[in-house]
């Protein structure tokens, strides 16, 4: 049966800025010529910066755009047509690379499934690939991608990039100008 989504398989360098768990080298390149929005949102940012989107993350020695927990974003509903998550791995990474606590990933993911506009993506970067969960609304969202990246440089792990398009609610549809008119 033929996928009717994108794959593929990136290769890319390791990062230069020392920060753990910062994109790859050529990560953003790749993402920006398949999936950029005008208005971003970086969940789980880190030392990344965006002087065009908006970044958030727990740990304000980093300076985000908005300080906070990814699991209860601050945002009203629709508010992006870009969301991007890179948390942490797992419970262990959590604590040994960034003395947290790990967070609950569904939780995340509701959250950037109700800030992202109708039309927009939700990309997630993590090991896992979500693709149906009962506390997740994953069935307003269509699955749209699925990249393998890792690093070519020394030892290295496999990430996925999961990339989701939300549907148009009845609402967006209704807001519409008619194609004919009247």
């Amino acid at each position: 049966m033929p996928h009717n989504y994108y794959r593929d398989v990136w290769a890319l360098q390791n990062s230069m800025n020392g920060y753990p768990g910062a994109f790859p080298a050529g990560f953003i390149r790749n993402v920006k010529r398949r999936w950029w929005g005008k208005s971003r949102l970086w969940l789980f940012s880190g030392s990344f910066t965006d002087p065009e989107g908006m970044t958030f993350d727990i740990k304000r020695e980093l300076s985000p755009d908005v300080q906070g927990d990814g699991q209860y974003l601050p945002f009203k509903d629709c508010s992006f047509d870009f969301v991007l998550a890179d948390p942490p791995y797992s419970e262990q990474e959590s604590k040994d690379l960034y003395n947290l606590p790990y967070c609950n990933i569904t939780k995340v993911l509701s959250e950037m499934l109700r800030v992202c506009k109708p039309g927009g993506h939700i990309l997630f970067f993590h090991r896992i690939v979500p693709t149906a969960h009962p506390n997740i609304k994953l069935k307003d969202a269509t699955l749209t991608a699925v990249v393998g990246v890792y690093t070519i440089a020394g030892l290295t792990n496999i990430r996925a990039l999961t990339v989701y398009r939300k549907k148009n609610t009845l609402e967006k549809w209704q807001e519409m100008e008619p194609a004919i008119a009247t």
